[in-house]
């Protein structure tokens, strides 16, 4: 049986607190005034799952750099430090036979607040709040839906959740427009009992930010920013700015991005600094900034993204939108620049039709292109909205719900080698053939097959695209990272300290050992290819499995220590043994 509590609302328009009750004159219908609140994990956690779970392939589409506006070059790296996983999907919710779709995403602590709006005439909007504690098994906890009023965008400040968007004619008193700023309470993270709103001018509010001293809220459109107190609710200041899109603060300073007249930056009390022109964009779409160091990134629609001196205002470099040969009869307007999120270094850019695309900035702060990756061959959804937080990428698709992906790191710590080893000369187009006792520390891409024979070390980061990886005898000593595009056969001995990635198989025959000290992930998006052991993997970190995983009789899986996990998200066929732990399977 579903749960529902209805919340009474504390309505603040400008400057003046009105109650809000069902003898009210201005709400003609008593349910316009509430939150319906859905907390029934069983049905909740039906709208989430795991079905095509899997290491996302991140297509390198400019394998030999591509010129960005200026002139100057976009690198494609060949050695990622990091891969990214699709570990979840959150379908929309629906009401009364309407399908919401996903807007924007905030993150705060543990939980992930995922807003959503409905297209057409009807107002209706609501928030997911997702547990992420276990990155590996994140959980829907609670649904609010708030009838009659869409949902653009939401930040967290504190024990408060900021949505900003707009409410249907006539169901929140005293407003003279639709666009609105709700400030709903949390405790513990969740949702409570009552919310305020603050009305704005224009149509919808179209996004929400916040320092320690007040709340800015932007309105698209004929709208302005506004400053809002905290306390209060009221708007202390107001500036008019056509067609605004985004807002962030940074640096003791606001940023706005309007679809028209650039970026304007003010100061905290809103008075006008500077203005960075921009590529113009169209106000019904979604667009967003974000900062790295002294560089501004913004989401430019057709144009790709473009990268800004703070200081100056002078453009770094656009980049173009890499598209897919795949994706190359997508309608062009499908295929925008509708978003961007720094997660340190890391960049991730919302390019609608053509998914996401994944770059970083490097130690001398050049921009290098890591690859892309779309949602075309699970919903064919758009990537309307990213964020990137912690070890979390997350992406809101609209009517394909929010995509949450798992960035595994590929550059761990320097790794200690047995030794200190040289480069590697030789070709790296052919198979290697590891006849005689070998040892590199080195970064190489190999473009075949890789067979070992004897024992052998390599120190640094191993990447390897052809169909297999043998280890037929001696002992293989892997410290740093190691990338596969397909699969690994184990039949002698194994040890990765570091972390790895296979997408294909693994396969551990009888007298093979596999060893993993650190993380090991397994398994494309939406394969499900079965990894077998017959042998013996000795796990002292982290082992995922996003296809099936059959232990035969022989097989063994041994945990170090109490820390130690494997996990399992296609079927488990278990008929070996396991000591010191056991395994766990997401379902």
């Amino acid at each position: 049986m579903k749960q529902k509590f209805y919340l009474p609302l504390l309505a603040l328009t400008l400057t003046a607190i009105i109650s809000c009750n069902k003898n009210s004159d201005n709400i003609d219908d008593p349910k316009n005034q509430s939150v319906v609140i859905d907390n029934n994990a069983s049905q909740l956690n039906a709208r989430l799952d795991h079905q095509n779970a899997g290491l996302l392939p991140l297509s390198n589409l400019l394998a030999s750099g591509k010129r960005a506006a200026n002139g100057s070059t976009v690198t494609a790296t060949q050695n990622p430090d990091f891969s990214l996983a699709l570990v979840a999907q959150v379908a929309p919710p629906d009401y009364e036979g309407n399908k919401l779709r996903a807007t924007h995403v905030a993150v705060s602590g543990n939980y992930a607040y995922v807003s959503y709006n409905t297209e057409g005439d009807r107002y209706l909007g609501g928030v997911d709040v997702i547990d992420i504690s276990d990155i590996n098994n994140p959980r829907l906890i609670v649904n609010a839906k708030l009838p009659n009023i869409d949902i653009s965008s939401l930040a967290v400040d504190g024990n408060s959740l900021l949505l900003a968007g707009a409410a249907d004619e006539g169901v929140l008193a005293k407003m003279t427009s639709p666009a609105v700023l709700i400030v709903l309470p949390l405790q513990n993270g969740l949702p409570t009992d009552a919310y305020r709103y603050t009305g704005l001018p224009s149509y919808v509010a179209t996004d929400v930010t916040f320092n320690n001293e007040s709340q800015y809220a932007v309105s698209g459109n004929a709208g302005a920013i506004s400053k809002i107190n905290k306390s209060s609710g009221a708007i202390e200041k107001s500036v008019t700015i056509a067609d605004l899109l985004s807002v962030r603060t940074y640096q003791n300073q606001v940023y706005v991005l309007s679809g028209t007249q650039g970026i304007k930056v003010v100061s905290n009390n809103l008075d006008p600094v500077k203005t960075i022109n921009v590529g113009q964009n169209p106000s019904s779409a979604k667009r967003t900034i974000d900062f790295y160091s002294n560089y501004l990134l913004a989401s430019e629609g057709a144009q790709g993204l473009g990268i800004y001196n703070i200081n100056t205002g002078a453009l770094d470099k656009r980049i173009s939108i890499p598209v897919s040969p795949d994706d190359s009869n997508m309608d062009p307007e499908d295929i925008v620049t509708n978003a961007v999120s720094t997660n340190d270094k890391r960049v991730f850019v919302a390019n609608g039709g053509a998914g996401i695309a994944a770059y970083q900035f490097d130690t001398q702060n050049n921009f290098n292109y890591i690859g892309s990756a779309s949602f075309n061959a699970i919903d064919n959804s758009s990537s309307n909205f990213v964020i990137s937080r912690d070890n979390y990428v997350f992406v809101a698709t609209g009517k394909g719900g929010l995509k949450i992906l798992k960035l595994i790191d590929l550059k761990p710590t320097t790794p200690s080698c047995n030794g200190t080893y040289p480069a590697f000369t030789g070709s790296t187009q052919v198979d290697l053939n590891v006849n005689n006792e070998a040892s590199y520390s080195d970064t190489k891409t190999f473009a075949s097959n890789v067979n070992i024979n004897r024992n052998f070390n390599w120190c640094g980061t191993l990447n390897i695209n052809g169909n297999s990886v043998n280890i037929n005898s001696g002992v293989f000593n892997m410290y740093g990272s190691i990338a596969l595009k397909q699969n690994i056969n184990v039949n002698s001995t194994m040890n990765l300290v570091g972390s790895g990635v296979i997408g294909g198989t693994f396969t551990v025959n009888g007298s093979g050992i596999l060893s993993v000290t650190g993380s090991l992930s397994q398994g494309t998006v939406g394969s499900k290819s079965t990894s077998f052991i017959n042998g013996r993997m000795v796990i002292d970190g982290e082992v995922v499995v996003y296809g099936n995983l059959t232990i035969n009789g022989s097989g063994k899986v041994e945990f170090a220590n109490s820390k130690s996990k494997l996990i399992v998200y296609g079927s488990l066929t278990n008929w070996g043994s396991v000591t010191n732990g056991t395994i766990t399977q997401v379902k």
